[in-house]
């Protein structure tokens, strides 16, 4: 367990510069960054309080309130640090999350083997060559919809850009814009076989 009063510098600087539209989004931020960071591995009904929990369930509903915009000042902070290594090793990869056992949750979509509940995330993270995480560079989420399921059998005639493997180029593209930031930093883009798209 993480000790309360080491989180409180780390959740200000990576999101105290939130723009969320309001600053009271902000701080709900960093107060949750702070609390979550204090037990990493709970859900959040095992991380928080039931006050926190509803917060936290409001700030997430709120319409304001966006992947960019909570990712912008991590971005920034992760870039800062890549600033201080010759080299950073961008690591791409997805993730499928199969949630089909939380029946009453609304918006989830197709996934792979079966799992008829959950989403996709894409991400892309910073790393040194010494394994050293430096922060989250870009993430995209997504859900299937049933009729996306079975068409991987027709993938050859899609154009790429209608295929879920345009998230490989978008993650370049992305890492491409975010390299001007980041000029005297080596960059190297990474991913599994599922990267190689032809």
């Amino acid at each position: 367990m993480i000790d309360e009063n080491d989180t409180d510098d780390w959740a200000s600087v990576e999101f105290g510069e939130a723009n969320l539209g309001d600053a009271r989004l902000a701080r709900r931020l960093v107060a949750l960054a702070r609390r979550l960071s204090c037990s990493p591995q709970g859900s959040f009904p095992q991380s928080l309080k039931s006050a926190e929990l509803k917060a936290a369930y409001r700030f997430f509903d709120n319409t304001q309130v966006d992947t960019d915009g909570i990712l912008a000042p991590h971005i920034a902070q992760t870039l800062d640090r890549m600033r201080q290594v010759p080299v950073v090793l961008a690591v791409q990869d997805t993730t499928e999350f199969n949630l089909s056992h939380l029946h009453a949750t609304e918006g989830l979509g197709y996934g792979t083997g079966g799992n008829k509940r959950g989403f996709m995330m894409h991400s892309l993270l910073a790393v040194t060559p010494e394994g050293l995480p430096l922060g989250v560079l870009g993430m995209k989420t997504w859900v299937r919809a049933q009729e996306e399921a079975g068409k991987a059998r027709r993938c050859k005639v899609r154009p790429i850009a209608e295929k879920e493997s345009i998230k490989w180029i978008e993650g370049i593209r992305h890492l491409a814009a975010l390299r001007t930031r980041c000029a005297e930093t080596r960059f190297v883009c990474m991913g599994d076989r599922e990267s190689d798209v032809y």
